[in-house]
């Protein structure tokens, strides 16, 4: 009987729980706090690296051909330290006349270079392209309005990648915290600095 007195107590104990020994409700009490999470951040692409082409610009125009210097021996110079010198000329040996019946000058010292007369800034550029690729010749050309077409459209792709730097700039500094994450970098290369 005893077993069963303690068993009933027990089991009304159980039932009943806590609510004999209730306490006053607590509050709750809400507290908002920013938590800072850590966010893996992304490799950044390796620089874009551009080379710089090489562009003739080449017409007909007859290249002047100076007559050749004759410098003064002992040096001489003018007001401002420059050496002055002189490109004599004389009149023609044969007596040639222009245009106007005056008697044509030549150079007495001959002419700068050995270019025929009449020579021009294609005949020029075609010489030097026989002469860098053996002989032989071909144009890759393109009228103006393209060119300006091409270089519009060099200066979107450089404000694109510019922007898009910007903007994963400011994404790492806004994830990274104080640090502050490099921009990424555009370098251009000329053959010169190779």
């Amino acid at each position: 009987m005893r077993l069963k007195q303690i068993v009933s107590v027990l089991a009304l104990l159980t039932i009943s729980g806590c609510s004999l020994l209730q306490q006053a409700p607590r509050e709750v009490e809400i507290i908002t706090k920013p938590v800072k999470i850590d966010i893996v951040q992304p490799v950044l692409p390796r620089p874009i690296d551009l080379k710089e082409p090489k562009w003739y610009v080449v017409s007909d125009t007859r290249i002047v051909n100076p007559c050749a210097k004759e410098f003064y021996n002992p040096k001489q110079y003018d007001d401002k330290g420059n050496e002055k010198y002189t490109r004599p000329k004389i009149d023609h040996p044969d007596g040639l006349l222009n245009e106007k019946d005056k008697v044509i000058r030549i150079c007495k010292l001959g002419k700068e270079n050995d270019w025929p007369e009449g020579y021009t800034y294609l005949d020029r550029f075609v010489d030097d392209i026989k002469k860098k690729h053996g002989g032989d010749i071909v144009f890759v050309a393109m009228t103006v309005e393209d060119y300006k077409l091409m270089s519009y459209n060099t200066q979107e792709i450089k404000r694109y990648i510019n922007q898009l730097g910007e903007v994963i700039v400011y994404y790492r500094n806004v994830t990274i915290g104080d640090e502050d994450a490099g921009a990424v970098e555009i370098k251009v290369e000329n053959e010169e600095n190779e």
